[in-house]
């Protein structure tokens, strides 16, 4: 029988008093805080461009809770004008900070994602200590580019996150895969291994930023782009899916890796295509869907969303999909009814549901309780109430966070948990 467990975060009550307002609530629920007193203070001017129009406003906050995401430590808000935006930090004490700002269009208090946007420090594609913060010695300038999640596919031709001091970075080019491999320096193994797929966005830019962390707990961590990239299928359509087998066999040859220690993690729609590969390939033995799907959704065009084509095909066939009911699309508004609607009409497509039962080792889903893409909190269930039906007899976990679908921008807590998840499943006994 499967044995599941249901865990939600822990809240402090600051966080409890702003669970509301989701991913950008601890920001703007501190614009009263005031900056901690110190004796040397500087100012801190950030520079953002790239902003999508000069309405709402943007408002920053420099951090100095590595394990937060957001805090009131320091707080600067300010108006855009010609697509750019000016915050100045004053009385900032020397040390390091988490740098994030979002830009709140309509100008409510909160970030809705998608539409709005949001940029970190370094121009990392998460709120990451490691990669996100600045050091603070003297007065100083530095730059974001504010990005807007879902805007767009991934750019050509890249080599991911840069690797921090300590950790190697490989280009992986062999037998038409397109990745990024992180490991620590002068590994010499065998090191459990854990392949990073990321959504709609495509690439390896937004995954490649988790690659280190993981890299420094012991993995070999992997990269991977399946569409987006070159060589690579230029939309979410038609992606093969013996090219990731062709990324476990990849990694199972390495002498340095363990080849009986694999996992996958993926990110919306790479969490639909992780849980596909861990249920077709008995080579992952551990499987983590961050804002995960049960069933396989149309494919994605940014030129033309709501024609996508079939997503996955396997032994040159296109496997079956759902389409989200777009009749209900609101430009204005979240997207998950459009698949609420869908799913009430899934058992008239039962072959587009994944087939978790044939995952060979424990499971793991995350998702934030107000995920304003899709339904992933009720997916998620779904996925649990099949592998309990089957009887699966591996270990299954839910971990429910407050804010949204982008759950890896709200706290370290996923990051925390899925690194701790894969010790467990992929290092204990070895």
């Amino acid at each position: 029988m499967v044995k599941h467990r249901r865990r939600k975060s822990g809240r402090t009550p600051f966080e409890r008093a702003t669970l509301p307002l989701g991913f950008a609530g601890v920001l703007f629920a501190a614009l009263s805080g005031a900056a901690l007193a110190q004796d040397e203070t500087f100012t801190i001017t950030v520079a953002i461009d790239s902003l999508r129009s000069d309405e709402g406003r943007v408002t920053g906050s420099l951090c100095d809770e590595p394990a937060s995401a957001f805090c009131s430590t320091y707080i600067a808000r300010t108006f855009a004008s010609g697509r750019r935006a000016e915050l100045r930090f004053e009385g900032v004490a020397p040390g390091r900070y988490t740098l994030s700002t979002v830009h709140d269009v309509d100008g409510d208090g909160q970030t809705e994602v998608p539409p709005e946007g949001a940029a970190f420090g370094n121009n990392s594609t998460m709120p990451l200590f490691e990669s996100a913060s600045i050091q603070v010695e003297a007065d100083m300038t530095t730059s974001v580019s504010m990005t807007y999640p879902g805007s767009g596919p991934a750019r050509m031709g890249s080599q991911g996150a840069p690797p921090p001091a300590g950790i190697a970075r490989i280009d992986v080019r062999d037998d038409g895969l397109y990745g990024e491999l992180y490991l620590p320096e002068n590994a010499t193994g065998p090191l459990p291994a854990v392949i990073l797929l990321d959504g709609s966005n495509g690439g390896l830019d937004g995954v490649s930023m988790l690659a280190p962390a993981f890299a420094a707990e012991g993995y070999a961590a992997l990269a991977l782009a399946y569409f987006a990239e070159l060589s690579l299928p230029e939309t979410l359509e038609g992606v093969k899916m013996e090219y990731f087998d062709t990324a476990v066999a990849w990694l199972q040859a390495r002498p340095e890796i363990d080849g009986g220690a694999i996992g996958v993690l993926g990110v919306s729609r790479g969490a639909e295509a992780a849980l596909l590969l861990a249920a077709r390939n008995q080579g992952v033995r551990a499987v983590i869907g961050v804002g995960p799907s049960n069933v396989v959704w149309q494919g994605y065009d940014w030129a033309d969303p709501g024609n996508g084509d079939a997503p996955f095909t396997a032994g040159g066939k296109a496997l079956p999909f759902l389409r989200p009911n777009l009749s209900l699309y609101d430009p204005t508004g979240p997207t998950t009814p459009l698949f609420e609607s869908a799913l009430d009409m899934a058992g008239d497509n039962p072959e587009a549901a994944i087939q978790v039962e044939r995952i060979n080792g424990p499971v793991l889903l995350i998702a934030g309780e107000n995920d304003e893409v899709w339904p992933s909190p009720d997916m998620a269930q779904r996925i649990v109430d099949r592998l309990s039906q089957a009887g699966f007899t591996h270990d299954v976990e839910t971990f429910i966070l407050p804010g949204s679908h982008y759950v890896f921008t709200n706290s370290a807590a996923p990051l925390t948990r899925s690194i701790d998840f894969l010790n467990a499943a992929l290092k204990q006994d070895r």
